[in-house]
């Protein structure tokens, strides 16, 4: 198509003796007849121009506007106004692109992640499930899609986490959409810019992002909207997070926040099949059934608290905490029942005579990361909790 447009066709004819008006509907006049496409990038959160199947530039749409009588001072922004008009989602155009066929491929995906032997399955099911859902909602949605979980997938180097991540999205969106080790700074406005504009990222080597203000690093991952300035725009601009965590560590003992880590979804691994098969088109296709469906993306109140009792595995604690999580059944979290019992109760079975106030407290904080907050009972706060039968207090040492 000539780029040499009849003047009178524009919305805003020319003005007499004058040239064509630079409005926004006669730059939009001038991209349809010149073969321009201007859109939205909802996940990169970006303008994306192509002609004729192609990518475009600015100044091809410059050169045409000169060519026809138009001014190019306020071309930029009128460009960037009519993409903001169309938006596109190329997550959810892709989970869209062919109907779930009824093959049933969760627990298939899920035998891509061999856990330890301490592990449980039903807590490894339960935590990708849940965050598979809300990958498939922060895709789907048109509203802001507060982030739950970060898949925190803990085991030794070179076991394939990595390359586990990348492997959720086909070979042609990888490049754009996921972004991998990926150290996060909270308080830095690049690393955030690099998050915000990948719709999955990995959060590599963990430990260092806990190094920076952890406070601010869960104020970011909680956010509900991305504020981002635009070029050629002025002021910032707020947008729906469609970004989702995952997150990489060798360390097990690598929770360090005494305030909680319910968003860290640890999963213990001991091996990743990153070279699967599985079709995950089809995988976010039948999930994004689920979701229609009603399903939930966050965690239940019983995988919550199974979440914290297996988080306690893995938190820098010291060695009351740890003595005091060996001795409790924590497959058995969740569960009805239970002997209610004091801090100091739990202190005396585990061995630990005469406890200090410290230790009490200690013992207390980890109950609480648990079971949640105590109940009353008999004018004193006690915590339901299972105990291993077989266990049995060695002698009580005296500290």
């Amino acid at each position: 198509m000539p780029d040499r447009i009849d003047p009178q066709s524009f919305p805003h004819p020319p003005r007499p003796n004058g040239g064509l008006p630079a409005t926004i509907e006669n730059v939009g006049h001038l991209l349809d007849q010149a073969g321009f496409t201007a859109r939205f990038n909802v996940i990169k959160k970006r303008l994306e121009v192509r002609r004729d199947g192609k990518r475009a530039s600015m100044n091809q749409i410059a050169s045409a506007a000169m060519l026809n009588g138009i001014g190019t001072n306020w071309l930029y922004p009128f460009v960037d106004e009519l993409g903001t008009r169309n938006p596109y989602n190329p997550m959810k155009d892709w989970i869209g692109s062919k109907e779930w066929d009824g093959t049933d491929r969760l627990g298939e995906f899920c035998d891509t992640v061999l856990v330890t032997d301490d592990y449980p399955e039903k807590l490894k099911t339960a935590l990708l499930y849940r965050w598979l859902l809300s990958a498939t909602a922060a895709a789907l949605k048109d509203g802001p899609v507060p982030v739950h979980g970060v898949l925190t997938l803990q085991g030794d180097q070179g076991v394939g986490k990595t390359s586990w991540i990348a492997r959720l999205l086909p070979q042609h969106l990888r490049g754009d959409y996921i972004k991998l080790d990926h150290h996060l700074d909270a308080s830095n406005k690049d690393s955030i810019i690099g998050c915000i504009t990948h719709y999955i990222v990995e959060i590599g080597e963990l430990e260092s992002s806990f190094r920076k203000d952890i406070a601010r690093l869960k104020g970011f991952l909680t956010n509900d909207f991305d504020k981002l300035r635009r070029p050629y725009a002025k002021d910032e601009a707020e947008y729906p997070r469609k970004t989702i965590f995952a997150a990489t560590v060798n360390d097990d003992r690598f929770l360090v926040d005494p305030t909680g880590n319910r968003r860290w979804w640890t999963i213990a691994v001991r091996g990743l099949n990153f070279k699967h098969d599985v079709d995950m088109q089809q995988l976010f296709a039948q999930l994004a059934l689920d979701l229609d469906g009603g399903e939930q993306w966050w965690l239940t109140a019983a995988e919550a608290r199974e979440l914290a009792a297996y988080n306690l595995k893995h938190r820098a604690v010291s060695a009351i905490a740890e003595r005091v999580a060996d001795h409790l059944d924590l497959e058995m979290t969740g569960y009805e029942g239970g002997e209610a019992k004091t801090a100091i109760e739990l202190l005396l079975e585990i061995g630990i005579a005469n406890p200090t106030n410290a230790q009490c407290k200690e013992c207390g904080a980890a109950l609480r990361e648990i079971y949640g907050a105590p109940k009353r009972i008999q004018g004193r706060d006690k915590w339901r909790v299972h105990t291993r039968s077989a266990w049995k207090a060695p002698k009580p040492e005296v500290y």
